[in-house]
């Protein structure tokens, strides 16, 4: 059984990929802002999950992963599903990123 139905959606996924849906500008809009909603879901869920838990003693670094977040998030929303070419969210995705280790070495482990 599990045989017919991964030679079906193969089937049907490669016609998908081998026909002219791959080249229609609508699919490929659909897909951008898909995959750029769910980043900046996830990166506003990461935040605030973040956001909730207690910092512990490394405060520097707790607020470091919720910037962290925060930039993926607007890396997302902004330059991929609304295809932006705008270079800010992700200087700020770098800086939060190098932040992180440096508030781990500055201030050592949680």
């Amino acid at each position: 059984m599990s045989d017919f139905l991964g030679e079906l959606l193969s089937g049907i996924l490669g016609e998908a990929v081998m026909s002219r849906l791959g080249d229609s500008r609508r699919v490929k809009t659909l897909v951008r802002m898909f995959f750029g909603l769910l980043g900046a879901g996830l990166g506003i869920a990461g935040a605030i999950h973040f956001g909730l838990r207690s910092p512990g003693a490394n405060l520097p670094m707790h607020l470091s992963m919720i910037a962290l977040f925060l930039a993926l998030a607007s890396l997302c929303l902004f330059n991929v599903s609304l295809l932006r070419s705008w270079r800010w969210p992700g200087r700020l995705f770098v800086a939060s990123f190098v932040a992180l280790f440096a508030t781990r070495i500055l201030f050592g482990a949680p």
